[in-house]
């Protein structure tokens, strides 16, 4: 690696540039002092040099250390600038600590607040011991907004590099006063919040009565208001999620759990809905903390998940609250959609015989409900050993958040929820066992219970923020998901438990897809579950599975090697196949300088060593005469499309092109009917003159065979039988057309009429 960086220098007191060759054998004082004379200012420890542009960052503005100016690279701008140790030693330490009004004091603290986002400055810094002589003035100090942001900036940087090891200086206090005076800035205040995040993640043992202060005194309901005010900006939204998490992170028992429901309460989810979600627009770290207090929301669920009861023993229901006697199955349902409408519910459940429908809603399950197909339905989990669904089935146990789901269900959509009765008891394995498995399903999915929380995911879901008390989220989409397995089944045309895996491995996927755009409230949920059907799973699935093999293909390296080893052999038969082309040869129209008359043909010969040119005397009968033979050893140049000057000629520039005899001794234009045809011609005369120029065409069909190749070998290795010849077409029919009947006689019709008659 070269140690001279060519480099742009800007000077101090204008935009002005000049060019630099940058040594980096040299030290770095060595180097401002040679930038200044060269910029014609005096050797003095007064400058140094920022990096205020990269190729990767066009923006950056930092100060250049020991440490960091060999990182400089070619095309880096930097800036002459005062060195750190003269803005701190002669402009900030001297007089930031006099009278309020003074102007030196004002013009340190502006020193400041341009610094304190620098690493270097912060290393500076502390290598002198300044540090702590600043924070003092924060804590003793009365200070003005500017000066406190200065101070504020300078700490959190502090703390970011882990400078600030115990609880010597007081920071805490007075970082607690700011965030709970709601007259500051909000610069701030999100200063103020990141400082006691830093606190709260800090390991050491010695922060842990900070620690315990900042849970005990920074209440969640002194956090939610800066909320609700629509000026706040996203950084200090951030900073609000972020604390409340960790809060709620480092809290134990009874204290997590209650700070957990503080965050449940309406108001609270409200005002994160209405002022963070809906704006939209938001970043990755946002949408991860979302996600994070959404995950301890739901984990009040997490004791009901985990507490099982038995259906059959239990002083909780009784099985025939939830499960209909086979009397009720015989009777007829409807095939409906998920109705919002419902979740205004009376008081009292409506039975089967209260439900009325129009008649343009009733829908016979005759087919599935009678004799026949009921009892094929028991014979086949009753053939053999037993399945492990219908073990469940019978001893089931479900947990008390699936009873609890089980009673929404029935208490808001109890049309639907009916529905769900009649088919869990006809397909099987039940009501019980199906609905502990789509709420395990949904809590996985949601992670109710994981902790801590996934430390990337950005799954969070609004409707969570935006719900009522009344119409839970998760209760809410067990309800649809739910109704979602019935439509599923029919869909899938599954009517055997054998098949009941497969509908819960498409229900959750659906759901999935369904959460995955994050939808704003429960109709929107209703209306992307509506239009998710099993045929969109199907055509996810099947994309997926080709998104799949496309990165498995590019990226595996025994596949690599495969496709190495093809990519020759096609490459020969690619090479056979263009040859083949110009032996069979081709009409081409005869240029003459700017026009075109007549027509020749042009064939290459079978030693793949001439070319010989005809002159067409007329095209319909194919009469020719030999014109010209051009030998290939002689072709030095192959002139492609625009590059032609006749390109001008043709429909498209890409028809074109020219061979070029001894460096333009002598010249053939050439102008084929269509692009492909010009491609393949160029194509092999390049690898007939060893020229490495290809085509897109010729690019094209060698990644396609390769790939071809490639599947058909990773088939092979699956055992997949692959036949060698296609299946064999078989015979037409005898007759084309269907035999038309013969018309009725007049006897016909009379023995017809009298057996109506008497039947």
């Amino acid at each position: 690696m070269s140690d001279i960086a060519k480099i742009s220098v800007e000077k101090q007191d204008n935009k002005e540039q000049f060019l630099y060759d940058l040594d980096k054998s040299k030290s770095l004082c060595e180097i401002v002092k040679d930038i200044c004379k060269t910029a014609g200012l005096p050797e003095s420890p007064v400058f140094g040099l920022k990096l205020i542009q990269t190729k990767e960052n066009p923006f950056i503005n930092t100060y250049i250390s020991e440490n960091t100016y060999k990182d400089i690279q070619h095309s880096d701008c930097l800036k002459i600038v005062f060195s750190i140790e003269y803005l701190l030693n002669q402009r900030i330490l001297p007089h930031i600590n006099e009278k309020e009004d003074s102007l030196e004091r004002a013009i340190s603290f502006e020193d400041l607040l341009k610094l304190s986002v620098d690493p270097v400055f912060i290393d500076k810094l502390v290598q002198s011991e300044s540090h702590k002589f600043l924070i003092n003035i924060f804590i003793e100090n009365e200070l003005k907004e500017n000066e406190q942001l200065a101070l504020l900036i300078t700490i959190c940087h502090l703390f970011q590099k882990g400078y600030i090891t115990d609880t010597s200086q007081n920071i805490l206090s007075k970082t607690i006063s700011i965030l709970k005076d709601s007259s500051n800035s909000i610069e701030q205040l999100k200063y103020a919040l990141s400082i006691l995040h830093k606190i709260l993640v800090q390991k050491d043992q010695v922060f842990l009565p900070w620690k315990q202060k900042i849970i005990k005194e920074v209440p969640i309901t002194e956090l939610t208001p800066y909320i609700w005010n629509d000026e706040n900006n996203k950084s200090l939204l951030y900073g609000i999620l972020l604390l409340i998490n960790t809060i709620i992170k480092l809290s134990k028992g009874a204290q997590r759990q209650q700070l957990i429901k503080e965050m449940n309460l309406k108001q609270n989810r409200d005002s994160i809905y209405r002022h963070i979600i809906v704006p939209g627009g938001l970043e990755k770290n946002i949408e991860h903390e979302l996600y994070v207090l959404q995950t301890y929301l739901l984990s009040l669920y997490k004791e009901a998940l985990d507490s099982e009861i038995n259906i059959n023993d239990n002083n909780l229901f009784e099985r025939e609250e939830f499960e209909l006697c086979e009397e009720d199955v015989r009777r007829l349902t409807v095939l409906m959609d998920f109705d919002e409408n419902n979740i205004n519910f009376p008081d009292r459940f409506a039975s089967m015989e209260n439900i009325n429908y129009s008649q343009g809603e009733r829908i016979s399950l005759a087919s599935i409900l009678s004799e026949k197909s009921y009892t094929s339905s028991r014979k086949s989990s009753d053939i053999g050993s037993r399945t492990d669904i219908e073990y469940d089935y019978n001893n089931v146990k479900i947990s008390i958040l699936t009873l609890e789901a089980l009673r929404h269900y029935k208490k808001h959509h109890y049309k639907i929820f009916y529905q769900s009765q009649v088919e869990e008891k006809i397909y099987e394995p039940g009501i019980f066992a199906t609905s502990e498995r789509v709420v395990k399903m949904l809590a996985k999915m949601l992670h109710i219970g994981i902790d801590p929380p996934d430390s990337k995911s950005v799954f969070y879901q609004p409707i969570v923020f935006n719900c009522s008390s009344r119409t839970p989220f998760f209760l809410e989409l067990f309800s649809r998901a739910m109704w979602l397995l019935s439509r599923t089944r029919r869909e899938m045309k599954v009517l055997t438990i054998e098949d009941y895996p497969k509908v819960m491995n498409a229900l959750e996927k659906q759901i999935k897809m369904v959460l995955a755009k994050r939808p704003i409230d429960f109709k929107v949920l209703t209306s992307e579950m509506t239009d998710t059907t099993f045929d969109v799973v199907m055509q996810q699935w099947q994309k997926e599975k080709s998104d799949e093999l496309k990165i498995l293909l590019k990226t595996h390296p025994c596949i690599q090697q495969l496709k190495t080893n093809f990519s020759k052999k096609n490459e020969e038969h690619i090479y056979s196949n263009r040859m083949n082309c110009l032996k069979r040869g081709a009409h081409f129209p005869k240029v003459l300088e700017k026009k075109t008359s007549g027509n020749m043909f042009v064939q290459l010969s079978k030693n793949e060593r001439e070319l010989f040119i005809y002159d067409v005397k007329n095209i319909k009968t194919n009469t020719m005469e030999f014109q010209e033979k051009l030998k290939i050893s002689d072709i030095t140049h192959i002139v492609i499309g625009k590059n032609c000057k006749h390109s001008n000629l043709c429909k498209s520039s890409q028809q074109a092109f020219s061979i070029v005899i001894n460096n333009l001794e002598n010249q053939v234009n050439f102008i084929a009917k269509d692009e492909r045809t010009a491609c393949y011609w160029t194509d092999a005369l390049n690898l007939l003159i060893e020229n490495t120029r290809r085509s897109d065409f010729y690019k094209r069909e060698l990644d396609d065979l390769t790939e071809m190749d490639v599947l058909l070998q990773i088939l092979e290795l699956q055992n997949v039988h692959i036949p060698k010849h296609p299946p064999p077409i078989p015979p037409l029919p005898s007759e084309m057309k269907p035999s038309i009947p013969p018309k009725p006689t007049a006897n016909t019709i009379l023995k017809h009429q009298k057996r109506r008659k008497h039947p």
